[in-house]
């Protein structure tokens, strides 16, 4: 959507034939979280295998220390078109997006909030600056 302010009336008007933002795997992005809470704040950790689980298990892909993870908690996986799913490992705790309990695998979009025990991640895609 791309929106268009007139400058008379002051009303949003929204262009929906405005050109679709293409994903990014066809930008070379990558998938990013980042922790919000206390226990690792600013952490940030790149999407960059097909499967990245996350847990408090010290051979999983992204560790958070969190005692109210399991050891293999949820799982991040990229699909071959570029986009990122998420889905909960049988958690003891579950794994929420967006204030919602995961009950099978899921898209993740941009700026979406995840919730596993007490650490808040954010979802985000990794941005370049363009070149003039």
């Amino acid at each position: 959507m791309m929106f268009d302010v007139d400058g008379d009336s002051q009303n949003t008007r929204i262009n929906r034939d405005a050109p679709r933002f293409k994903y990014s795997a066809e930008l070379g992005k990558r998938g990013l979280l980042v922790i919000l809470s206390r226990n690792g704040f600013g952490r940030t950790y790149v999407i960059d295998k097909h499967l990245s689980v996350l847990g408090r298990q010290a051979d999983s892909e992204l560790v958070i220390d969190d005692p109210l993870l399991s050891r293999r908690h949820c799982a991040v996986t990229v699909e071959e078109d570029g986009e990122c799913f998420i889905e909960d490992l049988n958690s003891t705790n579950a794994t929420f997006l967006n204030s919602r309990k995961l009950t099978a695998k899921s898209r993740l979009q941009y700026g979406d909030r995840i919730v596993i025990g007490n650490t808040v991640l954010r979802f985000y895609l990794e941005e370049e600056i363009e070149k003039k």
